[in-house]
Parts: C-alpha cells; sequence; structure tokens
C-alpha cells in the first residue's frame, strides 16, 4: 500500500532492542529476546485482566495497583539486569523469585475472598520460571516452578484443579525449555568448534605453501649440496634433512580435538611428531582418539625410550616407532638397532635409584591400567612393548 513503510523498516526497532539486549559473545542472546517479550506480554495481560475483573470489587484497590505496578516495574528491572551474561548470578533469580512469591502472597490482602482460580500474579508467575530455565537449565527451571507452587497451594482457596493444572503446565514448560536450550547450547558450540578447526586448517594450509616455497627448499639445497663441502658439509646436510622432516610435521600436523565434551587428541598425530632421521613412526591410517591426559602419558613415556636409545644404544642407532590397536586395547611398540642391554642391570639400576625405566615407562603404564615389556639381547637392540587400555568408542 502506498505510504506503507517496508518490512525492513518496520522491524527495525525489533532489530535494535535486540541488539540492545544481546551481546556478540552471548550465546542465548536471540532466546532472551523471546523470553523477555514472553514475560512482557504476560504482565501486560495480567494487569489488564486484574484491572478488568479484579479492581472493581477488590477490597484493597490501593494495594491491588500497587501490585500491578511491582508487576510491571519489577518484569523491566530484572529483565535489564539479565540482559548481560556478566550479570546472570543466583541472586538476580533468587530476588526474582522472591518477588514473584510476595506477590502470590499477598492476593488475599488485596482482593476479595476467595480470590478466582490462580492469584494476583496470574500467568506472569510463568516468567520467573521461564528466566530460570533458560538461563540456568532444567534443574533451575524446576526449582524455580516448585518455589511458586508452594504459595500459589498455600493461599485461600488453596489446592485446586485449577492450581494444579497451572502448576502441573509450568512444570512441563520449565523442563521442556531446560532440555531444548541445554541441546541448542550444545549445537551452538559444536558449529563453533567447526568453524574453529576449519579456521585453523585454513590457516595451517597457507602456512605450508610459505614454508614450502621457502624454507623448505633452502633446507632441501642444504641437504642435497651439503656433501660436496666435505665432513663439516655432510653434518649440515644432516641437521637439514632433520630439521626438513621436522618441519614438514609440525605444518601436516593433523591432531583435532574429537567432538565431545572432554578433551581428546588423535594419538597417532601426536607420535607423528618424533619422525626425524633415526626415528622411524609408522601409525594406523585412522584416529586414535584418546583423553589428552593419556596421550600425554604415553609421550612422556615415548620419549624416555628414545632418549634410552640416543645415550645408550650407541653411535648411529635408530629407532622404530609402531602404533596399533587390539580390540580395546593400544599397542605401542619402540624397537632400536643398538647394543642392546642387559636386563639384569637395567633392574638393579632401578633399585640403586635410577628410575628412569622403571617409572618414566613402567609406572606410566601401570598407572593407566596397562603394562610394559622390555625384550633387549645384547648386540641385538631393545624392543619395548607399551600396552593400555582405551574404550572401544575412542579408537
Amino acid at each position: 500500500m502506498p505510504g506503507t513503510p517496508p518490512t525492513s523498516a518496520r522491524l527495525g526497532w525489533v532489530q535494535a532492542a535486540s541488539s540492545w539486549f544481546r551481546k556478540d559473545y552471548d550465546v542465548l542472546g536471540r532466546v532472551f529476546v523471546v523470553t523477555a517479550t514472553v514475560r512482557v506480554v504476560l504482565a501486560i495481560h495480567t494487569v489488564v485482566v486484574s484491572l478488568w475483573f479484579v479492581y472493581p470489587t477488590a477490597k484493597n484497590q490501593a494495594g491491588l495497583l500497587i501490585s500491578l505496578a511491582v508487576i510491571l516495574l519489577w518484569t523491566f528491572f530484572v529483565t535489564f539486569l539479565l540482559r548481560r551474561p556478566t550479570d546472570r548470578n543466583l541472586w538476580v533469580h533468587l530476588a526474582d523469585g522472591a518477588v514473584t512469591c510476595s506477590l502470590i502472597f499477598a492476593t488475599p490482602l488485596v482482593t476479595a475472598q476467595p480470590y478466582g482460580q490462580t492469584s494476583l500474579a496470574g500467568y506472569w508467575m510463568t516468567g520467573c520460571c521461564l528466566y530460570a530455565a533458560v538461563l540456568r537449565g532444567t534443574a533451575a527451571g524446576i526449582t524455580a516452578t516448585l518455589a511458586t507452587a508452594m504459595p500459589l497451594l498455600m493461599i485461600p482457596p488453596r489446592v485446586t484443579i485449577s492450581r494444579i493444572d497451572l502448576v502441573l503446565s509450568i512444570l512441563l514448560m520449565s523442563i521442556c525449555v531446560g532440555v531444548l536450550i541445554t541441546q541448542f547450547k550444545h549445537t551452538i558450540t559444536e558449529q563453533e568448534r567447526a568453524r574453529i578447526r576449519s579456521v585453523a586448517l585454513g590457516e595451517r594450509e597457507r602456512l605450508a605453501r610459505i614454508v614450502h616455497d621457502g624454507a623448505l627448499q633452502v633446507l632441501a639445497l642444504v641437504e642435497r649440496e651439503g656433501p660436496e663441502l666435505g665432513p663439516r658439509g655432510l653434518r649440515l646436510a644432516e641437521l637439514a634433512h632433520e630439521s626438513e622432516t621436522q618441519l614438514r610435521n609440525l605444518i601436516r600436523d593433523k591432531e583435532i580435538l574429537s567432538e565431545n565434551a572432554t578433551r581428546q587428541v588423535d594419538l597417532a598425530a601426536a607420535l607423528d611428531r618424533f619422525q626425524s632421521t633415526k626415528v622411524v613412526v609408522s601409525t594406523m591410517a585412522g584416529q586414535v582418539l584418546v583423553p589428552r591426559l593419556i596421550a600425554e602419558e604415553v609421550e612422556a613415556a615415548l620419549i624416555e625410550a628414545l632418549k634410552n636409545v640416543e645415550k645408550h644404544a650407541g653411535p648411529g642407532a635408530k629407532a622404530w616407532v609402531l602404533l596399533d590397536q587390539e580390540d580395546s586395547e593400544v599397542i605401542l611398540w619402540v624397537r632400536d638397532n643398538g647394543v642392546g642391554m642387559d636386563l639384569s642391570e637395567a633392574a638393579s639400576a632401578g633399585e640403586r635409584g635410577r628410575l628412569g625405566i622403571r617409572d618414566s615407562i613402567v609406572g606410566r603404564m601401570t598407572a593407566l591400567g596397562g603394562a610394559a615389556v622390555v625384550k633387549s639381547t645384547l648386540g641385538e637392540g631393545t624392543e619395548w612393548e607399551l600396552r593400555f587400555p582405551v574404550k572401544v568408542g575412542e579408537v
């Protein structure tokens, strides 16, 4: 129609009000705007009904007007207090419940006896329970419902079918809203985690291209041309190759947090970082998701085993690391081609207080509910077999 503003213009004030309530970091911002709107509508409904039907026969008309004014003012005041996430503390909800219960208790003081089917607060009492369910969860919504139901069932005419129906309706609403809000927050969290992971992967690919065109090319050149410069050049070539391997492992690091609430990491990706010129790492094709604490303990045990290879296996010794899974158990083998060791001497060293093997390797696996077994023969290297349990769903 001519002269009618466009839809975007007509809804401009709604968007402005929404931005006033909602902050960018507030997950429940939009939901709170809707909830606040519902509570304002309930407050207006209660005031209109009370003025139209109750006021003419009220025994304390001034008290009734004051109570209705409190309903309106408190609705806007508590909504103002709860508009920011940082201000949504327990005391505000307790005060909200106290005001609601006070208005219910005031019903027989300002109205004729008996007063209708509900109370002076009418359906406005739903707002207190709704705020608690939305902002603090299902349990808070149920608690608020039961707290406001007590005075409702205590004032004359006390327990009635209509009041029981009202309490039951509010209770079911609080449970449903609380469950839906909890699921909503989980969905938003998962979406945010996926977005962050996507951004991180994109940034990693960008850095990989930069590193490949720069540092990796230089390291490859040093590795290729170094041996022509004699012994020192050969050493530079070895260092360049090791640095290149570490850099490639860094930029292709595939560690990703799992989707569930517990922080988990991919153990296979974590072990890939130990790849070097003297360490060959072979892991499973898929992910091995374990809690971060377990991954850190396994890495610490592996570091201790590789330190022993470096210190005691002899010059030129190499190590092989293999990760595998059998049912609900993860197995990590660490083998080297060094000079080997006398197991009896290793045991006596542990008794003398040298705790590298006993605590750093065996102790860690035992603490995880697993076991560590070492096999070694002089001149034929050493092999560690580390086993620890995981849940079937984690692998």
